[in-house]
């Protein structure tokens, strides 16, 4: 005999394995629209627009956690793939790398090549007395 409670986790493990075979059959560029993703499941799931706003709120915290996708935030946000995320980080912590290797590079070099100002004490200052 099913419980209640079962019987709401086997809602949502079929509402999840819909999930992610709509995020493995995006292949986009960039991120994925929360809004377009749930217009997706809406069409393949026969959802009305209550059962898409009874939903919405348990497919965003599932895709939050889910390890295989990152969300982001702001104007171009949405769903990336977390493998996307980590190539993104990986090209921005070499270019910060090889900034500072430049600037090390580029700091020797003046220090090799400038002389010290020799400061024998008096002022070279143009002052009329």
């Amino acid at each position: 005999m099913s419980t209640p409670k079962q019987s709401v986790l086997d809602d949502f493990s079929s509402l999840f394995d819909a999930v992610d075979e709509a995020l493995a059959d995006w292949h986009g560029e960039g991120c994925l629209q929360f809004p377009n993703l749930m217009m997706s499941l809406a069409v393949k799931l026969n959802w009305n627009e209550t059962q898409v706003r009874e939903n919405d709120p348990v497919v965003r915290i599932y895709v939050r956690r889910h390890p295989d996708w990152y969300v982001t935030r702001g104007a171009h946000g949405g769903i990336m793939r977390a493998s996307e995320k980590r190539k993104k980080e990986e090209a921005e912590a070499a270019k910060k790398k090889a900034k500072a290797d430049i600037k090390a590079a580029l700091d020797a070099r003046v220090a090799a090549t400038s002389t010290p100002i020799p400061n024998d004490g008096t002022d070279n200052t143009n002052s009329s007395s």
